[in-house]
């Protein structure tokens, strides 16, 4: 649970916009490459001064000796045990290594990665050790960057949906909250006029003017790039749209007076929505939406006005109820379809496979965003009949295509598995099911999990992960960094890629923190030995920085949109004829 604190703000006189060449990112990984010479005798060759120093160790008494024959090592035999599974099972394995300095324990994450020779046989070990401060760090930093607005430090759209979830609600579970929804009138125009960064000073300043005048039940919110959003919470129900409508008062009192920047006056205007309703989560999101529509509808007529919207509960719960019904009938009249993203290796530029993207076109209302109807699919269980289809159809058409062109058998199709998919008893029968049914191998399949899924489910994920694997089929974490960030996981699940989340991609050329985080998934992929692929690639700097850090492949709208069946093959066409 997320808690509420006191966050200072981080003003700055600018934030310049750039995409630096390269970025020292601290590291404090252990490495130690083992040469095997036999079943009893394993030396150690090289070793980092990360090693010695994790280990508590210094390299006299490591480099040249039988690790089975030193007496240094205090853990009941523990990396040996591992050490020879390794070289039986010629696979990486990974431990929790209790290494034991006089009274002290010290609990380190170890890899051991066997490297074949010519012959198939294990003339090599590396050893990987990090320890629960790094792990931490990484978090830390993800946390900051996922929950806080680097431009003004306040917290950011994230936060606000944590907060709604849990905090006000227990906090004032029979109250009231109040969301306000400010946006500042013509703002584009006025970085038109005297820059971006007169533009993020102007945010800073008017994050301070909004702050000073909030009241101890208010949080403030950077919501997105010139709107602010600020929530009011109380126990009493009846009087928190009186204190919102008196505080949008008083913002809009206060910005009578200019913003002077440089000796320039600019003089600001508003527009504030307000929602007003209960506590509890299911509620509160939709306040969110309804200050949003109000502000939205100010912003198109006039300025330097406040509206309140007025709820349509019943409306809006029986409007839910009907798409949920008519997500059923579409289920089983077959009426969705599955798009295809193309992924694209960013060495080369050849296409490597597609993700396959469901997609709903309404007979009534037009096409539905998945961000509408996959929520509701995995609220309501019409995700298991959705990710079969999906499953079903995109290894259906890839097989189709494979067979009627000659030179594409390495393309894979990346199939997303949502938590409750994960958790059927015979999850791994049905993905086994569709291969068979379609014809294609594992070799040609890669299915996409969040990390959130993976942690919440992690004792049963990893059983029925490691029999995908027997059978094949890859695996990517999706969405890499904005669940638990938590390193130690990576070792507990046999994972081939990470992908990297559009939210990082599409800020990584704006700012520091941005590309700070990119740069360490990619050392992190790069020291594990797994893939890195981007997603949300937009624009040609994104691409040439990305290719820098090491990320093998991307997919965006630089390259391309999701395509019918019929684009896509078009699109495989193209990519052959590119290459006679």
């Amino acid at each position: 649970m997320l808690r509420i604190v006191s966050v200072p703000f981080l003003f700055r006189n600018s934030t310049p916009k750039y995409l630096p060449e390269s970025y020292n990112v601290s590291h404090h990984y252990g490495i130690a490459i083992l040469d095997v010479i036999d079943s009893d005798t394993i030396i150690a060759t090289e070793i980092n001064d990360d090693f010695l120093s994790l280990t508590h160790q210094n390299k006299n008494s490591l480099i040249n000796c039988n690790l089975n024959d030193n007496p240094i090592w205090n853990d009941n035999g523990e990396l040996w045990r591992a050490i020879c599974l390794s070289l039986t099972d010629k696979k990486t394995q990974a431990i929790r290594w209790n290494l034991k300095n006089g009274k002290v324990n010290n609990v380190l994450n170890c890899s051991i990665v066997p490297i074949l020779g010519p012959e198939g046989k294990i003339s090599t070990l590396t050893l990987i050790l990090s320890n629960d401060s790094a792990e931490i760090a990484f978090a830390d930093q993800i946390k900051r960057f996922n929950y806080y607005d680097t431009l003004t430090g306040l917290p950011n759209q994230n936060y606000l949906n944590e907060i709604i979830e849990s905090e006000l609600a227990e906090k004032h579970p029979y109250g009231e909250i109040a969301v306000l929804m400010i946006n500042i009138q013509k703002f584009q125009r006025l970085n038109e006029s005297y820059g971006y960064e007169h533009g993020d000073i102007i945010i800073q300043k008017l994050a301070q003017r909004i702050n000073f005048i909030l009241p101890e039940n208010a949080i403030l919110i950077r919501f997105d790039g010139d709107k602010f959003t600020i929530v009011l919470s109380d126990n009493t129900v009846g009087k928190i749209q009186r204190e919102a409508e008196a505080l949008a008062a008083s913002l809009h009192h206060n910005l009578l007076t200019p913003i002077t920047i440089q000796k320039k006056e600019i003089h600001l205007s508003i527009s504030i929505g307000i929602a007003v309703g209960g506590c509890s989560p299911a509620e509160s999101h939709y306040h969110i939406q309804h200050a949003h529509i109000a502000m939205q509808r100010l912003k198109t007529t006039s300025s330097n006005k406040t509206l309140v919207y007025q709820p349509e509960l019943q409306v809006r719960a029986n409007s839910r109820l009907i798409l949920e019904d008519d997500l059923r009938k579409a289920l089983k009249k077959s009426a969705l379809t599955v798009n295809y993203q193309p992924i694209i290796s960013l060495q080369n530029g050849s296409l490597i496979g597609f993700e396959a993207l469901c997609r709903w076109n309404h007979p009534k209302n037009g096409m539905i965003s998945p961000i509408e109807f996959i929520p509701l699919a995995e609220e309501t269980g019409l995700i298991l009949p959705l990710g079969n289809f999906i499953l079903r159809e995109a290894c259906k058409n890839l097989k189709i295509w494979t067979d009627k062109y000659q030179n594409i058998s390495h393309l894979v199709m990346n199939i997303n598995v949502s938590g409750l998919q994960l958790l059927q008893d015979d999850f791994v029968s049905i993905i086994q099911e569709a291969m068979l049914k379609s014809g294609i191998t594992g070799q040609q399949l890669k299915l996409e999990i969040t990390e959130t899924t993976l942690i919440e489910n992690a004792e049963i994920a990893r059983d029925k992960l490691l029999d995908l694997k027997a059978l094949g089929v890859a695996l990517a974490i999706d969405d890499f960094g904005t669940g638990y960030s938590s390193l130690s996981y990576l070792n507990l699940f046999p994972i081939d890629t990470l992908k990297i989340d559009k939210s990082f991609v599409n800020k990584m050329s704006a700012t520091k923190d941005s590309y700070k985080i990119v740069h360490i998934i990619s050392t992190l992929a790069q020291t594990l030995g797994m893939n890195l692929v981007a997603e949300g690639i937009e624009e040609q700097d994104q691409m040439m920085a990305l290719k820098k850090l090491g990320c093998q492949a991307g997919q965006g709208f630089l390259f391309s949109k999701p395509l019918s069946f019929e684009n896509a093959e078009e699109y495989i066409r193209k990519e052959l004829t590119s290459l006679v």
